[in-house]
């Protein structure tokens, strides 16, 4: 038997990702996004594929591209219409735009050169436009001087706003200028065709929109007029689909009658406005996918309806798998359509005759597409066969006990590949952000990569973690560091007194985001762990709620008020009070464009632990924002797992 290779930092250009599926309206034929990471350029490279159901063959449709996204079937099925960024000259930007290429081949035709770029097309249902948004602003600013007058002036991923709204345009296929539909100081989330001549968003149109944080439904003419609210409120929406009838709308979110935690619901409301009805009021467990994976492309998979109109599809997350599943539209039970023990989907697409494409999600494999038809599942690529069959990929082993809390806290355990009975291993904790996000089955090329080092690794969904029911979940908001610090403290007994194996002595912990603002509060309340790497973390609420790009919104909601009325609730939830009981080597990761969690938070913890004499390190990565570890430039990425690798050794 051949040994395999242990996962390496650049296994990242080995794996091949395959998103955003979309198969054809006759089911014949799936669409997809494949990409791959070019440590050389230090870029992603993106193709649209193609494959054959029947004969299981895939293939690339646009090679040679390199920045290719988001495709889309035209409603005949004999066009794609996708987004794709031009090759730029050294020191110049290039925005994304659109083309159409025929399925039968030929060259692409660009029909967009638009100057804030173009994102998620939709073709009109007679296939005659092409719907998309597009970052527009009225005029060119007259000097650099920023005069800012609303909160949210800068966004993690996008910069410092600019003047651009994200706005709604279509544009006629056989070409022509595009005609813009929304104009004003409001975004465009997301849209949806209802029929040849209206159109369905989710924006906020009201003067106090970026107070609230709250969504609506409106609909607009493409013959002008002023979009017309279709929800009443509050709401947070984050998906819409029109039901092929035209005369209902089906949309993911919630009321905020838990808070922000609220678990994600369908539900469905007349195309002409009225009433919501919530489809899922009695279904336990929230709305999409919350797993969190270091190797996926993330694709849009909201809420879909049956061809028949009887079904409405959509994924939930529940003990670390996601499923696809179904609520029948005039109301019932919830019925699983998709989604093993062992693996989960990530992304999916649905054909006029009820065939499914999909992505799924598993430990141990990278995402690969399927197809569903007729009850059946059939696997169409295999593009990282030839990677698992010489690489070392190891799997974990679910564990769960009853926490102090009195509820279950499910977690994982991954031994390294060289594991031996006789031997104790050093064992490094991970902890997710969101705070509603979950751990289960999905790939982590980070967790592989640790374990490759010789270490076990595990993780848990503590109290607070998305996945779960809606009790669960709500119980974090206005208590961080409570029941959800004794679920991970209390996991670190149950794993060290049931795996012998385990090195107590020689701990490690880790997380980015909330994981990161966990690992903090962690240092600043015991030293069981022995080195931790801090990574986009929260380290004070206060500072949080005016700096963030979310801070005035989500700080309200977590710490239940605002800082200039409960200064004691935020500073005792925040770690830094707490930083002069730290004695835990700390590296804190931070990257200077994260506008999320700013880099203001780590500067701070660095700062202090530097002053009180602890070991420590700020590593900063310019350029770079709060996704660094899932879709930074190759190089940074290689970059911070190193870092992450060099303080483990160093003190585990």
């Amino acid at each position: 038997m051949v040994k395999k290779r242990l996962v390496e930092v650049r296994d990242l250009a080995k794996i091949r990702a395959v998103s955003d599926p979309q198969i054809s309206p006759d089911g014949r034929r799936v669409a997809f996004v494949h990409t791959t990471v070019d440590f050389e350029k230090d870029t992603y490279v993106n193709d649209v594929w193609l494959a054959d159901p029947a004969t299981g063959k895939s293939e690339p449709f646009t090679q040679g591209r390199g920045k290719d996204k988001n495709p889309r079937w035209s409603p005949d099925g004999k066009s794609i219409a996708f987004v794709s960024t031009p090759p730029a000259k050294e020191g110049e930007k290039k925005k994304p735009q659109l083309y159409v290429i025929p399925l039968a081949g030929g060259e692409a035709r660009k029909l967009t050169e638009m100057e804030g770029g173009v994102e998620v097309p939709k073709w009109s249902p007679d296939g005659k436009r092409i719907m998309f948004t597009s970052n527009y602003r009225e005029k060119e600013p007259e000097t650099d001087v920023k005069v800012i007058t609303r909160i949210g002036y800068r966004f993690n991923a996008k910069g410092y706003y600019d003047g651009r709204r994200r706005h709604l345009f279509v544009v006629p296929v056989r070409g022509g200028k595009p005609k813009q539909l929304t104009k004003g100081e409001y975004d465009v989330d997301a849209a949806e065709w209802v029929d040849d001549s209206t159109i369905v968003l989710i924006s906020n149109l009201e003067k106090d929109a970026e107070i609230t944080g709250e969504d609506y439904l409106y609909a607009v003419d493409l013959k002008g007029g002023e979009p017309k609210k279709l929800t009443d409120g509050p709401r947070s929406i984050s998906a819409l689909k029109p039901s092929p009838l035209k005369d209902i709308i089906a949309y993911v979110g919630h009321d905020y009658s838990h808070g922000a935690a609220t678990k994600q619901s369908v539900w469905l409301v007349p195309v002409a406005g009225g009433p919501s009805i919530n489809l899922t009021q009695v279904f336990k467990q929230d709305v999409g996918n919350k797993l969190s994976c270091d190797i996926r492309v993330a694709s849009p998979s909201g809420v879909a309806w049956t061809p028949d109109a009887e079904y409405i599809m959509f994924l939930t997350t529940y003990k670390g798998v996601a499923f696809l599943q179904r609520v029948p539209a005039a109301c019932g039970k919830v019925e699983p359509v998709l989604g093993e023990v062992d693996h989960s989907v990530e992304a999916w697409s649905m054909s006029k005759n009820g065939v499914v494409a999909y992505t799924t999600l598993k430990t141990t494999a990278p995402p690969e597409l399927w197809v569903l038809r007729d009850g059946k599942s059939k696997q169409l690529t295999n593009l990282n066969k030839e990677y698992l069959a010489k690489t070392d990929v190891v799997g974990h082993e679910r564990f769960e006990f009853t926490s102090s809390g009195g509820h279950v806290v499910e977690g994982w355990l991954m031994r390294p590949p060289s594991f031996r009975k006789n031997r104790k291993y050093p064992l490094v904790l991970e902890i997710h952000g969101g705070p509603r996000s979950a751990y289960g089955n999905a790939m982590m090329h980070e967790f592989q990569l640790l374990a490759a080092q010789g270490w076990a690794v595990a993780y848990i969904n503590p109290w607070g973690s998305g996945g779960y029911d809606e009790d669960f979940q709500t119980g974090l908001p206005e208590h961080y560091g409570e029941q959800d610090y004794a679920d991970i403290i209390e996991a670190m007994d149950y794993i060290c007194s049931k795996y012998p194996f385990i090195d107590s002595g020689r701990l490690g912990v880790t997380g980015g985001s909330y994981g990161g603002f966990m690992t903090n509060w962690i240092i600043t309340h015991t030293d069981r762990f022995k080195a931790a790497v801090t990574r986009r973390s929260i380290s004070n609420w206060l500072s949080f709620f005016g700096c963030s790009d979310i801070g005035w919104t989500f700080s309200k909601w977590e710490m239940g008020g605002l800082p200039w009325l409960d200064e004691e609730k935020y500073l005792a939830k925040s770690p830094i009070r707490y930083v002069k009981n730290v004695k835990t080597p700390t590296m804190v990761i931070h990257s200077e464009e994260d506008y999320r969690c700013p880099i203001s938070e780590g500067e701070q913890l660095f700062t202090a632990l530097k002053y009180l004499g602890v070991p420590t390190e700020l590593v900063r990565f310019p350029g770079e924002n709060h996704e660094l570890s899932r879709s930074g430039a190759p190089k940074h990425r290689e970059q911070n797992l190193n870092h992450i690798i060099r303080w483990f050794k160093t003190y585990i």
